[in-house]
């Protein structure tokens, strides 16, 4: 897809994927099957610096496995430049002519956090590479651990400490790609048509721990028994190209699926991103390689 960048009173918000909505305006939502618990959160007036919510913005913002916190590319010390919103080293670009008094926050990035994503109905681990002062109002721009972006005020955010961050678990992602003879709404079909669920349930369910009626709260022909409870889900065409994104309660596990078409030649890549898994990482990841596998075999076929 075309790069994209968005204007907005003159500060420009830069995602590498135009599939992302405003941070007030979610691309992902409880669906009837998403779990429906009340949890109260304090709302707060959008701020007006742009700053996109882009869960699927998998190739600007890859996923991030948490002993790789550190190495994400950042700007410190001064304002970004247009190349580098544009580049996956930061995300919010000012104009400081016509801000002449914006200036970066006296905060060392990258910077853990945690903030509540009110689309996924819980609280993410996220890496905050950016805080910008604008009009006194500060802003953070940042990436989450299993890929994409978002932003938001200074204090929606809370700040992980060296002690707290010393003690976070180590954890990995699973990211796959998978180039694809079909197009992509041949590979939807083999995801999302409960009717292939029985041909596929048997890689990633080896041990029939999964109850018969599985897939009826289920939006894809996967699922992972350890997941828990899903807090939302979503799964549609999004900006030109098939996107799923299941957000789960247990140690905040999310799966993303992405299908991206090349017209000209009719191939599509299949990109799966899931996690963060933690002492299951390589019988997982073996598990999606399978399941990825036979839908790129079922989808040519």
């Amino acid at each position: 897809m075309k790069n994209k960048t968005i204007k907005v009173l003159s500060l420009f918000a830069f995602a590498v994927l135009t599939s992302c909505s405003q941070h007030n305006n979610t691309a992902i939502n409880n669906d009837e099957n998403a779990s429906n618990t009340a949890v109260e959160v304090k709302k707060t007036e959008p701020h007006r610096y742009g700053g996109w919510y882009c869960p699927d913005n998998l190739f600007g913002f890859p996923a991030v496995d948490i002993a790789n916190w550190k190495n994400v590319p950042v700007v410190n010390g001064r304002m970004p430049t247009k190349e580098e919103t544009q580049n996956g080293t930061s995300l919010i670009f000012v104009d400081t002519e016509k801000y002449p008094n914006a200036k970066p926050l006296d905060i060392p990035m990258p910077k853990l956090a945690y903030f509540y994503n009110e689309s996924a109905q819980r609280e993410d681990l996220i890496i905050v590479i950016q805080a910008v002062n604008v009009d006194n109002d500060s802003i953070v721009g940042f990436r989450y651990l299993n890929g994409g972006n978002g932003s938001a005020r200074l204090n929606e955010v809370k700040l992980l400490s060296k002690s707290e961050t010393d003690k976070l678990s180590a954890s990995k992602f699973v990211i796959l790609d998978f180039q694809i003879e079909a197009n992509q709404a041949e590979i939807w079909e083999v995801l999302t048509n409960p009717e292939n669920a029985t041909a596929l349930q048997p890689i990633f369910d080896t041990d029939k721990v999964l109850k018969s009626n599985w897939r009826e709260s289920i939006n894809v022909n996967y699922h992972n028994p350890n997941s828990g409870e899903i807090t939302a889900a979503y799964g549609s065409k999004l900006y030109g190209n098939f996107y799923i994104q299941n957000d789960y309660k247990e140690l905040s596990y999310t799966e993303k699926f992405m299908l991206i078409e090349d017209e000209l030649t009719g191939k599509t890549n299949f990109k799966i991103v899931c996690g963060p898994f933690f002492d299951d990482f390589e019988m997982q990841q073996n598990v999606l390689k399978k399941w990825g596998k036979k839908v790129k075999e079922m989808s040519e076929n």
